[in-house]
């Protein structure tokens, strides 16, 4: 597996940034259109409702307000692993987003190109 980080510092607080990654609604805004449907429990499967097609993954570790890991399968049953890390700053909040995939899934910069707008959308979400 190779892993990408990206970071996004934020002026909401952490259960303000929780809710977000969360909330069904709310995440289809950032998310790509995805809309995850999930008791946010440890272990529990994810359905992502897009407009197209829902697509499956799982709840691997949830920890209210600060840790939530969950995977995304592709077509192929490939799976995308993502943990979203969040922690109070003096400035706010970092949020840190690790992308895990497969080796040969895409390069850095195609990881940037599908990961930057997300984190750029939750942004704008979170200063609204």
């Amino acid at each position: 597996m190779l892993t990408h980080s990206f970071h996004l510092l934020t002026a909401a607080t952490p259960d303000r940034v929780w809710g977000a990654l969360t909330c069904p609604e709310t995440a289809s805004t950032f998310l790509h259109g995805l809309s995850p449907r999930t008791c946010w429990s440890n272990g529990a499967s994810v359905e992502w409702h897009s407009p197209v097609a829902a697509i499956p993954g799982q709840v691997l570790h949830a920890d209210p307000p600060y840790r939530l890991s969950v995977t995304v399968e592709d077509s192929s049953g490939t799976c995308t692993y993502l943990t979203w890390q969040v922690r109070a700053a003096d400035d706010g909040t970092v949020i840190r987003l690790d992308v895990a995939e497969a080796p040969g899934a895409g390069s850095e910069l195609d990881l940037e190109d599908v990961w930057l707008p997300v984190l750029q959308r939750l942004g704008e979400l979170l200063r609204a």
